[in-house]
C-alpha cells in the first residue's frame, strides 16, 4: 500500500483512466505470451539441465507445469512457490526433496547474475538518470554488495562440491557441536542434499545450454517490456526495455503479495517518468496494465495446471504434515 501510494501520489485519474481505455490491449497479450508463457517455458528447459544430474531427461512439459504452480504460489503467498515447486516435483520424479529445492536456489543465482549484469551494462548509459530516480534507495551499492556474496556463495559451493566428503565430515562435525544429537543425521542429510543441487557444476558439457538458456529467458522478459510499448505509443527501444525491466526485477526481489503490486507500479512507472520523460499518467498505465495482465494469465495458468495435476495446493498441508511426522 505504501508504494502503490508513492506510485499513484499526484497522478491525474481522469488521465489514466482515458490512457487506460486507449491501450492496444493486443500488444499487452502478446507480450505477456512472450514473457510469461515463453520465459516460462524456457525456464522450465533449463531447470531441466540443472535437475540432470538428479535425474536424467525429465519431461519438460512436467517441469513447466510445476513452475506455472509455482508462480502461482508466490502470487498468493510471496516466496511460496519457491518451496512449493520442488515439492510438486519431487514428489513427482521420485527425486530427493532438498535436492530439488537446490537447483531452485541456483535458479535464482543464475536471475540474479542476470538482473546485475544488465543493470551494469545500463549504468554506462543511465548512471546520473539511474541515481536521480532511485538514490535514495542506493541500488548501486546492493547491486555491487550483492553481486560480491554471490560470486562467494558460488565459490563456497564449487569447493564443497569438488571436495564433498571432507565438506560431510565438517558438517557432521559442527552439527554434533551446536544441535542434540536426534537432529544430526537429518541436518547432515539435507544439507547434503541441497549441495546436490548444485551437482550441474561438475557437468561442463551443460554450461553452455544454461548460459544460453537464462540468455533467452532474459530476451523474452526484455522483449515482452519493450512489445507492451507499442500498446501506450511510447517510442523507446529495446536497450531502454532492458533498464525498465531492470528496475521491474529489483522491484519483484521484495516479497510483498499479488505478485510485488506497489513496488513493481512504483519502480516501472519513476523509470518511465523520471529516466525517459514519459509522463506520469502514460507511465503509470504502462506498469499498471503491464502488472495486472501478467497477474491475470498467472493465475489462470497456474490454477489449470493445479488442476489438470490435481494439486489443489493440498501439498503444502502434506509439507506441513510431513515435517511433523519427522
Amino acid at each position: 500500500m505504501f508504494f502503490l501510494y508513492l506510485a499513484f501520489k499526484g497522478v491525474d485519474f481522469k488521465d489514466l483512466l482515458g490512457k487506460l481505455k486507449d491501450t492496444n490491449y493486443f500488444y499487452v497479450i502478446i507480450a505477456v505470451l512472450i514473457g510469461t508463457v515463453g520465459g516460462s517455458y524456457i525456464r522450465a528447459i533449463r531447470w531441466q539441465y540443472l535437475l540432470d544430474p538428479l535425474k536424467p531427461k525429465i519431461p519438460v512439459s512436467n517441469l513447466f507445469s510445476a513452475v506455472m504452480i509455482g508462480y502461482l504460489s508466490n502470487a498468493i503467498i510471496p516466496r511460496s512457490g519457491e518451496v512449493a515447486r520442488p515439492f510438486i516435483l519431487a514428489k513427482k520424479e521420485g527425486i530427493s526433496k532438498a535436492s530439488a529445492f537446490g537447483t531452485i536456489v541456483v535458479e535464482r543465482i543464475f536471475d540474479m547474475i542476470s538482473m546485475f549484469l544488465v543493470f551494469g551494462l545500463c549504468l554506462f548509459f543511465y548512471r546520473e538518470k539511474i541515481s536521480e530516480a532511485f538514490g535514495a534507495y542506493d541500488i548501486e551499492y546492493w547491486a555491487l554488495y550483492v553481486s560480491a556474496a554471490i560470486i562467494i556463495v558460488v565459490i563456497v559451493v564449487v569447493v564443497m562440491l569438488f571436495n564433498l566428503e571432507k565438506t560431510e565430515r565438517i558438517v557432521e562435525k559442527i552439527s554434533k557441536k551446536i544441535l542434540p544429537e536426534r537432529f544430526n543425521f537429518r541436518i547432515h542429510k539435507i544439507f547434503i542434499s541441497l549441495i546436490n543441487g548444485f551437482l550441474f557444476i561438475k557437468y561442463p558439457k551443460t554450461y553452455f545450454k544454461i548460459f544460453v538458456s537464462s540468455a533467452l529467458i532474459w530476451i523474452c522478459y526484455a522483449l515482452s517490456s519493450y512489445i507492451t510499448f507499442f500498446a501506450f505509443d511510447i517510442n523507446l527501444n529495446f536497450i531502454d526495455a532492458n533498464l525498465v525491466l531492470t528496475m521491474n526485477s529489483f522491484a519483484m526481489t521484495l516479497p510483498l503479495p499479488a505478485n510485488s503490486a506497489g513496488t513493481f507500479h512504483f519502480f516501472v512507472s519513476t523509470t518511465l517518468i523520471v529516466i525517459f520523460g514519459i509522463n506520469k499518467e502514460t507511465s503509470l498505465a504502462y506498469a499498471t496494465v503491464s502488472h495486472l495482465v501478467g497477474f491475470i494469465f498467472i493465475l489462470l495458468i497456474g490454477f489449470y495446471f493445479s488442476v489438470r495435476e490435481n494439486y489443489k495446493f493440498s501439498f503444502m498441508q502434506e509439507l506441513s504434515g510431513n515435517n511433523r511426522e519427522k
